[in-house]
């Protein structure tokens, strides 16, 4: 199942669901998949698709960091949250096993 698809799936999900955050967060990454499409004028293959995931995670992080020096501590949670919907479209990470025996 291409990412496309699995968005989609999970877009109704969280409209059946009525979670607001995951659908904010989900809204969000179609929106940016679609714009990188348009620039590209084309079809964005799996590996462009996890740059723009990991563009948008990278645009979380940067503003938990502000708004937890503001002391905004609510709208870094909600970044927090949005991360954790995003987290599930990325390969998982390598370990430090992995990373020493590489």
């Amino acid at each position: 199942m291409s990412l496309t698809d699995a968005l989609a799936a999970d877009l109704v999900r969280a409209m059946k669901a009525k979670d607001a955050t995951t659908l904010t967060a989900l809204r969000m990454l179609k929106t940016a998949l679609t714009n990188k499409s348009i620039e590209k004028s084309r079809a964005l293959d799996a590996a462009e698709e996890l740059q723009v995931v990991n563009a948008l995670v990278k645009q979380r992080r940067d503003s938990i960091d502000q708004f937890e020096a503001a002391g905004r501590h609510e709208l870094a949670a909600k970044e927090k949250a949005e991360i954790a919907v995003l987290d599930a479209y990325l390969p998982p990470s390598a370990t430090d096993e992995e990373l020493t025996a590489a």
